[in-house]
């Protein structure tokens, strides 16, 4: 590995190519509690969209943005999305076939090397990506390439491991300290929007935070968890028989009622000058 490489790395999302089957990241993304959405609706908002806006999406994944999306941009805008991942970008492609989205396309893309010339869209935005890749710098810095002058650039990132529930709390920092490496490659990104935005030139930063929470533990927190508990285990941070027992009281929680989950999800938006 060079030091391109080692610099330009992603945690496991960033890997899904080399996984056969995506349903279960499917389960995640798009079951995530509202407040995932509710932040993606107000970034949008500060967006400034209009019917015939040119917006990119980096980091599109399977177009779960799509129908928050077209409520702004209309028929005679364009919606591009970029995704590393073979597998969503042929998923959104489907998903916007079938709503019958023409001015929306997909393609393969990163993030960190945008292939869209210089001022190529009115606006341009990444929603929980930031957090996987490095270095994110970079990937700011490409979207506000693309953007052309006075069209602004949003980002929505979450928490990772300012995770809480109702569940053991020394379990649950083992479980979530330990798979760190793996969960989240820059778990501080959220926490620095405007840091980041600031230092890529971009003027006027509008920055919020929300809480996404469910009392429900919902398929894509079942899916999540348990592959947070696996990583853990992989790094050695708990024992399988931890995890075991961790995933069981989460489980056990769920039966009597009493399943509770939270996160920081925070959303920015800055000009371009």
């Amino acid at each position: 590995m060079d030091d391109t490489e080692r610099q330009q790395a992603t945690d496991c999302w960033g890997r899904l190519n080399e996984i056969a089957d995506v349903t279960p990241c499917l389960t995640i993304l798009d079951g995530l509690p509202d407040g995932f959405r509710e932040a993606r609706r107000t970034m949008l908002r500060h967006l400034r969209l209009e019917a015939t806006s040119r917006v990119l999406e980096a980091g599109s994944g399977p177009g779960t943005a799509l129908p928050d999306l077209v409520e702004w941009v209309g028929p005679g805008g364009q919606i591009v999305g970029l995704d590393p991942t073979r597998a969503l970008v042929r998923e959104a492609e489907a998903r916007a076939r079938a709503a019958g989205t023409r001015q929306a396309s997909y393609a393969i893309g990163d993030i960190r090397q945008i292939a869209q010339p210089d001022n190529s869209f009115d606006a341009a935005f990444c929603d929980k990506i930031l957090v996987h890749v490095a270095p994110p710098s970079q990937a700011v810095a490409e979207l506000v390439r693309v953007t052309r002058s006075g069209g602004r650039v949003g980002a929505v990132e979450w928490y990772s491991q300012g995770m809480v529930m109702a569940a053991d709390y020394s379990l649950t920092r083992r479980v979530l300290d330990g798979s760190a490496p793996a969960g989240a490659q820059n778990p501080l990104v959220p926490l620095e929007l405007e840091h980041l935005f600031a230092t890529a030139g971009l003027q006027r930063i509008a920055a919020g935070s929300g809480v996404a929470e469910s009392g429900r533990y919902l398929p894509s927190l079942r899916m999540m968890l348990k592959r947070r508990a696996e990583q853990a285990i992989e790094l050695e941070a708990i024992s399988a028989e931890g995890g075991a027992a961790w995933l069981e009281e989460l489980e056990a929680r769920e039966a009597r009622g009493e399943f509770y989950w939270a996160a920081i999800v925070r959303w920015a938006v800055g000009t371009k000058a």
